[in-house]
C-alpha cells in the first residue's frame, strides 16, 4: 500500500472517530459522504443521507430558505461558522422529527467533480441548556440583590425610629434621675424596654427575610394536608382561636418544598388574616385546594377581615408595606416574606381583595402526585 493510501485511511479513520457530526456535500445539495457520528446525531444510516438532500437534516419550515441560502454561499463559498453567536440559534433535525440546536463550521473545496463543502455540526443541546441556567442564576442574583437593596433601605427607615426612641428615653431617663422624679424613671424605663424588645422584633423579621432571599434550602417532597395541618399546631399558641374559625378543605396532593420556609407561608398568611379582622369580629379564614388536569395545585388562604384597596395588591408584598388607614401592630414585613418563599420555589402568588370584605391569598404549586378536583366543587 502507497504512502497515500495509508495516508487516506489513518484520515478516513480520523473522520469516523470525530465527535463532530461531518457531512460532505456538493453545490447541488446532495450529500456525497457523512460519518459515523452524523448517523449517531441525526439518526439516519448513512444509506438513507448518501445521494438525498442535505435539506433533509433542516426542519420542514425552514428547508426552502437554507436552499436558498445554500445556492448563495455556494455562489461565494468561504470558510465560515454558522450559530455559534450567542444571539443565533441554528436548528437540525433528526429522523423522528425532534429539533435541537446545532453549530456548524463549513469549508469548501474545489475537487475534480467541483465544489464539495464539508460540514462539521456540534450538538449544542447541553451547552444551550447550562447557558439557559447560567441566565437564570444570574436573573435571581440579580432579582435578590435588588430585593435586598430595597430592604436595606426601607429597614434602615424602620429600624431608625425605634432607635431614636431609645436615644429619646435615656435623656428622659437620666433628667428623671437627676431630678429624682421615680415616676418618671419608671416611665422612661418602660418605654425604653419596649422599643427595644420591637426593636429586636424587627431585626428578627429582617433576619427571616434575608434568609429566604439567600439562605440555602433544604427539599423534601410534602404532603399538602400534613404539612398545613403541621403548620397550624406551630403557630397554635399565638393564635386567639377563641376569636378564630378556621376551614380547612383541601385535596390529596404531594410536591417539593423545603418544609420550614413552607409552614411560614402557612402561618404569616393566617397569623396575617387574624390580625387584619375586623373589631369585635372573630377571625374566619378558608384554607382550600384545587388540582386541575395539569396537576397543578391552587392554594387559597381567604379570610373576611378588613381588607383592603385592589389598588393595594401590587405593594401588599414589598417589605414594610402596610394599607393606608389599617393601624396593626406588626413590622409590615410577613407577606414580604411569604413573596421570598413563593419565588425561592418558583411558584406564582396572587392576592384579591376590597375594604372590609377580605382578602384571598393563592399561590400555584406543581404537585407530584394529586387527584384532579371535579369540576364544580
Amino acid at each position: 500500500m502507497s504512502m497515500d493510501a495509508v495516508g487516506f485511511v489513518h484520515f478516513r479513520d480520523m473522520i469516523e472517530a470525530s465527535p463532530a457530526a461531518i457531512i460532505m456535500a456538493g453545490a447541488d445539495g446532495f450529500v456525497r459522504y457523512a460519518n459515523m457520528e452524523t448517523e449517531r446525531m441525526f439518526g439516519y444510516a448513512r444509506a438513507e443521507l448518501i445521494g438525498r438532500p442535505v435539506e433533509l437534516l433542516v426542519p420542514a419550515r425552514l428547508r426552502r430558505r437554507h436552499a436558498q441560502l445554500r445556492r448563495f454561499y455556494c455562489a461565494d463559498p468561504s470558510r465560515r461558522m454558522m450559530g455559534a453567536r450567542p444571539t443565533m440559534t441554528i436548528r437540525a433535525r433528526r429522523r423522528d422529527g425532534s429539533e435541537f440546536p446545532v453549530e456548524i463550521g463549513l469549508a469548501p473545496a474545489q475537487t475534480a467533480a467541483g465544489l464539495v463543502v464539508t460540514a462539521t455540526v456540534l450538538d449544542m443541546s447541553e451547552r444551550r441548556a447550562v447557558e439557559r441556567e447560567l441566565c437564570a442564576s444570574v436573573a435571581e442574583l440579580e432579582r435578590a440583590n435588588e430585593q435586598l437593596a430595597q430592604f436595606a433601605y426601607v429597614a434602615s427607615l424602620d429600624l431608625h425610629q425605634p432607635l431614636a426612641e431609645i436615644v429619646d428615653c435615656s435623656e428622659r431617663l437620666e433628667a428623671a434621675m437627676a431630678a429624682g422624679d421615680c415616676a418618671g424613671v419608671v416611665q422612661a424605663s418602660s418605654r425604653m424596654r419596649h422599643c427595644a424588645l420591637g426593636a429586636r422584633v424587627l431585626v428578627e423579621d429582617l433576619l427571616i427575610y434575608a434568609r429566604t432571599i439567600y439562605g440555602d434550602q433544604r427539599l423534601e417532597i410534602l404532603e399538602l394536608g400534613e404539612e398545613v395541618r403541621r403548620s397550624l399546631e406551630e403557630i397554635a399558641p399565638s393564635i386567639p382561636w377563641g376569636e378564630t374559625r378556621l376551614h380547612i378543605d383541601l385535596p390529596e396532593a404531594t410536591f417539593i418544598a423545603d418544609r420550614a420556609q413552607f409552614e411560614r407561608l402557612i402561618q404569616n398568611i393566617v397569623a396575617n388574616a387574624v390580625k387584619y379582622r375586623k373589631p369585635g369580629s372573630a377571625a374566619e379564614v378558608t384554607i382550600a385546594g384545587a388540582v386541575d388536569e395539569a396537576a397543578m395545585l391552587t392554594l387559597e388562604i381567604a379570610d373576611r377581615g378588613v381588607g383592603f384597596d385592589p389598588e393595594f395588591a401590587q405593594r401588599i408584598f414589598e417589605p414594610f408595606s402596610r394599607p393606608a388607614g389599617v393601624e396593626y401592630a406588626g413590622a409590615g414585613i410577613e407577606l414580604a416574606i411569604c413573596k421570598s418563599i413563593a419565588d425561592r420555589h418558583g411558584w406564582r402568588i396572587s392576592v384579591e381583595s376590597e375594604p372590609e370584605r377580605g382578602a384571598a391569598f393563592r399561590f400555584s404549586i406543581p404537585t407530584l402526585f394529586a387527584i384532579p378536583t371535579p369540576p364544580g366543587d
